[in-house]
């Protein structure tokens, strides 16, 4: 049974990669589609690849940034028949750390101009194509498809539904903009993009972004300062190594920018090319550097994970893991860690220490191996934020069905290693190794939460080369096992425990049940991903779990078979739900409050409203805690109330590329998230991970006023 719960705890770590590889379906449904089902000789028309992709996962653009590859489709045409080149809509940013990548997520149509021949015989012809394209959530896969396609060739006939994707594609692709003045000019130490053109007159500009068409003319990820007056625009903008010896030629991008004009707000995309070396206005850079889509009047971007040094980080990575071990979310393990220091008063004082030592390699080599994992998605250019292991459904059932399996032990149903009556007895190696997986265990439970000081050094850590990263998640580890350390290597702690009796038998059955609570709350976090259908599955698997545990009892040659049977039912079970399709999850049912955007949070602030934005998730316990609490107040109802703010939620239970890249924008290593715009405009306050309903007062009053 040890290496039953090592397996479970194996499965749910690698719970992305399994949910991928176990399933053949591809994550990109594609299709060749056209706006025409017949088509008259010497006419030009659309053919087009559409993706439909998985939710949370992403295809790329033209330039896929940091890391990535575009995608490509190749027509085989007959001859005589030409094709001109894609058309690429506006991309979207998806950041983390120091790396930032454009593409695509949900759907995408990319068509191609197609010119028939004079001469065109009439008749059906089918036209084939290859497409290859690159998708990525936790892993990137490399896919491709042969696609084709049958059309007549005779009078001109529309295909509705193709015309319909073709023209929305054609819609949110940039605007050509020929004879708009653009210069680029600059060296490594920064890049000046100057635009001048009438469109900008009039309008309040947010969001501004530009993507040039090559990849390494710019720093991706950096921010993008942006100065607007009247027709001109000003965006400073690190150099990329293309650009770092001076701009030698000119480059051709995409400006891409929410425009208020009057009391209409559109999302507008524009392409030019700047000319190099050229500066086609004087407005001065912004002192200090405003990001683009800030408030230019004051507002204050939000606090960067580089402004802390690495000894900080190292101080509050440190102070983070030791607070952990007072947050809910680690109350269940730290059960299991109190049954194991009642255990050792018995035990050799140099055995005591080397559980102690044990129990801590099992925390710190489970957030070095957390750290590398997240090192590896910001290397691909992919989200990685603290928790969103929990995301995967696979990894919070199969956490479910472990803490079960926890609960029937310290019950007396079956045993998992020495007993209680043993420790000491010269039974060692279980002993160990149940310290090891305790301290492992101890880690995957505190994902859900974000103890105060843990979002700077997280946020850092992000942003650092691999040997820094990693030595932030030891800070963490020795953080988290301090406590326990300190207890078996000082004989004075261990005196203060009582002495082992037959007390100790009742102690640990009633520590079953702080298990069976923390089993409970991931089912309820299991059908907020998979709805009742998830639930179901669950269910099965812990019948199937409790069926093996009887099965245990059995001897001979049908005792074992009927185990092993029963085993394998569990992980069969488990494994449905990484095949399941997340739900799509609301607003909460709440009426005051909404489900969040960026554009809902400027259209409220236009409005002369303050905002409170809560990045949340089912899984998360501060979350919940923060919700009952200070969120649920009277006192802060009222205040929201009485101020008028508009109250978004962004719900982060299941993968959501788009609040992934706000969290990270913001210096977050992960939820919960707290900001509080100012009314009118500017940037927001963040608020720390655990609220009080005097800091929700006082920041709602600071956004007033």
């Amino acid at each position: 049974m040890t290496r039953l719960l090592a397996l479970l705890l194996i499965l749910c770590s690698s719970a992305p990669a399994l949910a991928q590889f176990g399933s053949s379906e591809p994550m990109v449904d594609a299709a060749l589609v056209s706006d025409r089902t017949s088509v008259a000789p010497g006419e030009t028309f659309y053919l087009a690849l559409h993706q439909q992709i998985t939710p949370g996962w992403h295809t790329y653009w033209r330039n896929p940034g940091d890391s990535g590859e575009p995608t490509r489709l190749d027509l085989d045409l007959p001859d005589g028949w030409s094709a001109g080149g894609m058309i690429w809509p506006a991309p979207h940013s998806y950041d983390l750390g120091p790396l930032s990548n454009y593409g695509y997520s949900a759907e995408v149509t990319l068509p191609a101009p197609v010119t028939v021949p004079a001469n065109a015989a009439p008749g059906p012809l089918t036209i084939t194509a290859f497409a290859t394209w690159l998708v990525c959530e936790d892993i990137c896969i490399p896919e491709e498809a042969d696609l084709t396609l049958t059309l007549q060739i005779g009078e001109t006939a529309v295909d509705r539904a193709g015309e319909a994707l073709i023209a929305q594609a054609l819609e949110l692709a940039p605007v050509e903009a020929p004879d708009m003045r653009a210069g680029l000019e600059g060296d490594s130490n920064g890049l000046v993009l100057t635009l001048s053109d009438p469109r900008f007159a009039g309008a309040v500009l947010s969001d501004v972004t530009f993507y040039p068409h090559e990849s390494g003319v710019i720093d991706h990820a950096a921010d993008q300062a942006l100065i607007h007056e009247g027709e001109d625009l000003r965006i400073d903008v690190a150099s990329g190594y293309l650009s770092r010896n001076g701009v030698d030629q000119p480059r051709t991008g995409v400006l891409v920018y929410t425009a208020q004009r009057g009391d209409a707000w559109t999302e507008e995309a524009v392409e030019f090319t700047a000319r190099n070396g050229l500066r086609v206005n004087e407005l001065a850079a912004a002192m200090p550097a405003t990001p683009a889509g800030s408030d230019e009047e004051g507002g204050q971007p939000a606090p960067a994970p580089q402004s802390i040094g690495f000894l900080q980080a190292a101080g509050l990575a440190l102070l983070g893991g030791l607070i952990l071990n007072l947050m809910p979310c680690v109350f269940p393990v730290l059960s299991m860690k109190a049954l194991t220091l009642v255990e050792k008063r018995g035990a050799e004082r140099n055995e005591a220490r080397t559980l102690g030592l044990v129990f801590a390699a099992g925390v710190i080599g489970t957030f070095l191996v957390l750290g590398g994992m997240l090192l590896v998605l910001r290397v691909a250019g992919l989200p990685a934020l603290w928790g969103m292991q929990l995301q995967a459904p696979l990894v919070v059932a199969g956490l479910a069905t472990l803490m079960f399996l926890i609960g029937l032990n310290l019950l007396g149903v079956f045993e998992i290693g020495t007993s209680l009556q043993s420790v000491g007895s010269g039974v060692k190696d279980s002993g160990r190794r149940g310290a090891f997986l305790t301290g492992v265990l101890a880690v995957f439970v505190a994902a859900p939460c974000l103890a105060p000081f843990m979002t700077g050094a997280l946020a850092f850590a992000l942003t650092q080369p691999a040997l820094a990263s990693l030595t932030i998640f030891v800070f963490l580890g020795v953080g988290l096992a301090f406590p326990f350390v300190l207890v078996s290597f000082v004989p004075g702690l261990l005196n203060l425990l009582p002495r082992p009796g037959p007390w100790m038998t009742r102690f640990r059955e009633i520590l079953a049940f702080p298990m069976f609570a923390t089993a409970i709350w991931l089912v309820w976090v299991l059908s907020a991903q998979l709805g009742s259908s998830g639930v179901l599955w669950l269910m099965l698997a812990l019948l199937a779990v409790s069926f093996t545990v009887w099965a245990l009892r059995l001897s001979g040659a049908v005792g074992r078979v009927m185990v092993v049977a029963g085993v394998l039912m569990t992980l069969g079970s488990l494994s449905v739900t990484a095949r399941m399709e997340p739900v799509t999850r609301t607003a909460p049912g709440q009426s005051e409050w909404a489900q969040w955007s960026d554009s809902a949070v400027l259209e409220a602030q236009a409005a002369g409203r303050p905002v409170f934005v809560d990045f949340t998730a089912a899984w998360c316990v501060s979350c919940q805690v923060n919700k009952l609490g200070a969120l649920s107040d009277g006192q802060v109802k009222a205040a929201f109330a009485e101020q008028n703010v508009a109250l978004f939620r962004a719900d982060f239970t299941n993968r959501d590329s788009v609040i992934a890249e706000a969290l990270a924008r913001h210096g977050s290593a992960g939820v919960p998230l707290y900001l509080v715009y100012p009314a009118e405009s500017g940037e927001p306050e963040i608020l720390p991970p655990l609220l009080t309903s005097g800091i929700v007062i006082r920041a709602i009053n600071d956004a007033v006023n």
